[in-house]
């Protein structure tokens, strides 16, 4: 007993440092591209020390969303379904989120109308999330296309939202935003990083953390995800229903979406914009990607990325590193992580194919 659990103590160690060795040849590459292009190679490196030193508040500003992102995407996961379309859950949400806090009165109790906002938010993340589950259910839909089109319709339905029904009359620049919601619908910030932006949402972030954690390792549910996901004939004969599975973790990671949408509605911008979401759902498969879709893990990859994502805004500001070189080097960093993921797949495939060939002589 005590050998096995050290061996899972092992194989624990083997996969974090993994991933630190991982994370560590994507900041290489990227210190290497930015000394090939002429800019301070230690930049980014600069940058991200800031970010975990004296702009700790603008790490967890970015890391808020990212955790959510990686959570997201993490549920679906489990299940082998591939959700692209949280993008799309935080849009609707974010509308949801902004109508209803419009529609509360200025006087009725904060802590009130801060979870109506959230309700509205994560039953619209949710249902909009349904779309593809349903299509795929019923109607054998890819929901890896059905999710990244629907991003589109929720982006372009967020500029309807803004320049119609929710465009603030009063905008004396003509600018295409909401009104300022009222105050008794913002979630509060931490006062510790005041001024900043950084909010209770990371606590949101956590909680959601601890208890997608005890779903999937602790509860018949969490289990029946996994065995859904990795065999759904098997799943099917157990008496499990694997149809009613994807509905429920789809929704699940809609209304995750749905969280994110009203955070950046009631914390961070206080209104809703065409723009507000720098692609969170994407950024959120990478998170879930080098964490292993482990809920646990998620934290940890999105604190990373967050401050990454305050580091490149940081080596901006304290170099001459303009902010397109800034998302190239972003970018290089996802590739190296992503490549994990791919070139095993490539491997087999090319094993699989010299398998066929000298079986076929």
């Amino acid at each position: 007993m005590k050998l096995n659990e050290n061996s899972k103590i092992l194989a624990a160690a083997s996969i974090v440092l993994k991933q630190i060795g991982l994370i560590l040849i994507a900041l290489l590459f990227a210190t290497i591209l930015l000394a090939v292009s002429g800019y301070d190679p230690f930049a980014i490196v600069r940058g991200i020390g800031r970010s975990l030193t004296s702009d700790i508040a603008g790490t967890v500003r970015w890391a808020t969303p990212l955790i959510l992102a990686g959570l997201a995407i993490c549920v679906t996961y489990k299940a082998e379904v591939f959700n692209l379309g949280v993008d799309g859950q935080i849009y609707m949400g974010a509308a949801a989120a902004t109508a209803v806090a419009m529609a509360l009165p200025a006087t009725m109790n904060h802590g009130i109308s801060v979870t109506l906002v959230f309700i509205a938010a994560m039953l619209a993340g949710a249902a909009f999330a349904m779309i593809p589950a349903l299509m795929k259910v019923y109607l054998g839909t890819d929901e890896i296309v059905s999710t990244l089109l629907l991003n589109f319709v929720a982006a372009l339905y967020i500029e309807y939202l803004v320049t119609g029904p929710l465009r603030d009359p009063n905008e004396a620049m003509n600018m295409n935003a909401s009104p300022i919601i009222s105050e008794n619908t913002w979630l509060p910030r931490l006062a510790v990083f005041s001024p900043s932006s950084a909010n209770i949402g990371i606590f949101m972030a956590i909680i959601i953390m601890i208890l997608l954690t005890f779903m999937f390792y602790r509860t018949s549910f969490g289990h029946e995800i996994k065995i859904v996901g990795s065999n759904p004939v098997l799943a099917r004969y157990s008496g499990m229903k694997p149809k009613k599975t994807v509905l429920q973790v789809m929704a699940i990671s809609g209304a995750i979406g749905g969280i994110i949408g009203a955070i950046e509605v009631t914390a961070v911008q206080h209104r809703l914009l065409p723009g507000f979401n720098p692609d969170f759902g994407f950024d959120g498969i990478v998170v879930s990607l080098l964490a292993n879709n482990n809920p646990i893990g998620v934290f940890f990859s999105g604190i990373f990325f967050g401050a990454l994502k305050n580091g490149g805004i940081n080596m901006e500001r304290i170099t001459d590193v303009p902010s397109a070189m800034t998302e190239i080097v972003t970018a290089t960093i996802f590739i190296v992580i992503c490549a994990k993921f791919v070139l095993p797949k490539i491997k087999k495939r090319i094993k699989d194919k010299k398998s066929a060939e000298e079986g076929g002589k």
